[in-house]
């Protein structure tokens, strides 16, 4: 019968997501248990893993490391309320997510009519998970992008100028994915199944490196495109824009090119 699953601090390390200076940074900061040792060779378990995802998950959400430090501490001892605390932090890293629910129900959200929700999910817009009725599920993160959707449609732009360009930008979106995609079976999972590993460590590493893929390249794709709306605006006002158009637009892309994106 085999043990516990055991990691040494490059394959913890991958699994989580992070670096091998990133472990011992936290390990410096009493944020993560020290490892066992056997001999010179350090040996990380399952709960070192999940600490990191933690810690990352927390970090993610915009969480200060002294914050994340305290809060992790008192929820280890039951201190301070360490039970709610427990449900924060389970809820903060995705342990305790909000049920699906149906088209009805993101209808009764956004108050936009069934009806128009299929024409964003037939456009490419709105990507509801699958489900075996056909109709899809729906959670927090398809109300923010229908109400992203509102606000932009709220400018005044119309709704059939912005699906043509959004079929643009969906197009392009596919062949990035697929690409990523392939470079990710190509030089990720295949080396994985190489190696022979235990299939639930083989699983988690290749968890935590599609994490980062979608992570990194969503963040590199929003930066690009932030970066190209803001150029492609000030091209436009230093043609035909007043001084003042000028002039603030220089703010804003200012401000912007300061903020790093959201994937």
């Amino acid at each position: 019968m085999s043990g516990p699953q055991r990691y040494r601090v490059d394959e913890v390390a991958a699994a989580a997501g992070v670096s091998i200076d990133v472990v011992r940074a936290y390990q410096s900061r009493g944020l993560l248990a020290p490892p066992a040792h056997e001999g010179r060779v350090a040996w990380y378990d399952r709960s070192h893993l999940d600490r990191l995802r933690r810690i990352q998950a927390l970090k993610e959400r915009g969480w200060s490391l002294r914050a994340i430090g305290e809060t992790l501490a008192s929820s280890d001892t039951g201190e301070a309320g360490g039970e709610g605390l427990k449900d924060i932090v389970a809820a903060a890293v995705g342990e305790v997510e909000e049920a699906p629910f149906n088209r009805a129900g993101i209808a009764a959200r956004t108050g936009v009519p069934p009806a128009v929700l299929r024409s964003f999910e037939a456009s490419g817009v709105l990507r509801p998970r699958p489900s075996p009725g056909g109709e899809g599920t729906y959670t927090a993160a398809d109300v923010e992008a229908v109400r992203a959707l509102l606000a932009l449609i709220g400018t005044g732009v119309p709704m059939e100028d912005f699906m043509a360009v959004a079929e643009v930008q969906i197009a392009a979106s596919r062949e990035v994915a697929d690409g990523a995609v392939a470079l990710f079976s190509r030089y990720v999972r295949d080396p994985l199944l190489e190696q022979g590993l235990p299939a639930e460590a083989e699983a988690d590493r290749l968890v935590a490196s599609l994490r980062l893929l979608v992570e990194t390249t969503g963040t590199l794709l929003a930066y690009n495109f932030s970066r190209m709306v803001l150029e492609a605006a000030q091209d436009l006002v230093e043609r035909d824009g007043t001084p003042a158009e000028r002039a603030a637009l220089a703010r804003e892309a200012v401000r912007r090119m300061a903020r790093v994106p959201k994937g």
